[in-house]
């Protein structure tokens, strides 16, 4: 009971970002040591459950910035270094947790990078979002590692995403479309070409989701093919659609 206490103890130090760095680092230091004998015993649930903690300290933004990035970074290498026993916990937190940038870069460091990917898919769940709900952040963080690639499936997941309720996932989703690399064989393409017409020509859709859309049209080269005059009506200023359906920018907008 007393060891557990101490335990308790080591780990609130850890993840108190008030405390000083040093005592962060010393809590570091002794987790560290305890996943390094447990590894070396072959003690495989006293170092999951370790190493589980120490990526808990990502959840955690201390006061000062440089110096919280810099206990980060010292965490996130020395797992790296630790190799595959990481994965399996490493993995676990992933899905568990909605703070994962940190993580995901461990992860691709110590697994390649097909692999990851398709983990990271398994991450993208499409379930409808609360207002200010903590899934929003760990989505985006995940597509940014599909970004300018061609992935049929996560496509087919970000268009679910165009109507979500929070604002900051629909301009992730939308930009993530912008960059997408369309290939012959896609089968998407119209119908995520009709869906963000659509999206626009909505009158609650905003008018900064609007310049996003119409950025996509833009950097993809699509051309407007339903209720065109409709879209000019809607057009911000700077943007305007051309005879072949084309929309294009004069000087005042740009791509965001």
């Amino acid at each position: 009971m007393l060891k557990n206490f101490f335990l308790g103890l080591k780990k609130s130090a850890l993840m108190n970002k008030f405390a000083p760095a040093e005592t962060r680092q010393g809590a570091f230091e002794y987790f560290k040591d305890k996943a390094d004998k447990a590894l070396k015993k072959n003690e495989m649930d006293v170092f999951n459950s370790t190493i589980a903690t120490l990526l808990e300290r990502f959840t955690v933004a201390a006061d000062n910035s440089i110096k919280d990035a810099d206990e980060k970074n010292t965490i996130k290498n020395y797992m790296i270094s630790l190799g595959e026993p990481v994965i399996a916990p490493l993995k676990d937190f992933i899905r568990k947790s909605h703070v994962v940038a940190y993580p995901i870069e461990i992860l691709f460091a110590l697994i390649d990078e097909k692999s990851a990917l398709e983990f990271l898919d398994g991450m993208l769940t499409t379930e409808d979002t609360l207002f200010d709900d903590p899934i929003v952040e760990k989505r985006i963080e995940v597509l940014k590692h599909f970004a300018g690639s061609t992935h049929f499936n996560v496509l087919s997941k970000v268009s679910t995403y165009f109507n979500d309720s929070d604002d900051r996932l629909v301009i992730a989703s939308i930009r993530f479309v912008r960059d997408y690399v369309f290939d012959d064989k896609n089968p998407n393409v119209e119908n995520i070409q009709e869906i963000m017409m659509n999206k626009f020509l909505d009158e609650e859709t905003s008018m900064r989701i609007k310049i996003e859309i119409l950025n996509v049209f833009i950097e993809q080269e699509w051309k407007i093919t339903i209720s065109k005059k409709r879209f000019e009506e809607m057009l911000p200023s700077g943007y305007f659609i051309n005879a072949q359906g084309y929309v294009k920018v004069i000087n005042t907008a740009v791509k965001a």
